[in-house]
């Protein structure tokens, strides 16, 4: 029997024994789809003299995927995208200490520590 070399030898004689090259063999492919949140998009402009006009904007290209949307697209993509990050990001108020609460905290806790 000739002699296996390296790392891909022994990972060939282990996936066999354990099976794994069948296991990952049954997974399709076609199947897996990653959807793009959408979260860069660039506007782009007709004429340079248009640039940074919002209202002359033509489109938007998403820097991660590079599909590209019309103004109107783009616009409501971006504002999904906003409302997505603040609805993630949402503060429970109730669990806020102002800057006068943390401070009588960390007074509270200084008067504890032994000089």
């Amino acid at each position: 029997m000739p002699a296996l070399a390296g790392r891909e030898g022994v990972m060939g004689i282990l996936d066999r024994l354990f099976g794994r090259k069948e296991a990952s063999a049954k997974v399709d492919e076609t199947l897996i789809e990653e959807k793009c949140p959408h979260a860069a998009l660039r506007p782009h402009w007709e004429r340079p003299e248009d640039f940074g006009k919002k209202e002359l904007i033509s489109s938007y290209v998403c820097e991660t995927c590079r599909e590209t949307f019309s103004r109107e697209e783009g616009e409501r993509v971006t504002a999904a995208v906003g409302e997505s990050v603040r609805e993630r990001v949402e503060i429970d108020d109730s669990v806020r200490k102002t800057v006068e609460e943390e401070s009588a905290d960390v007074a509270e806790q200084e008067k504890n520590i032994p000089l």
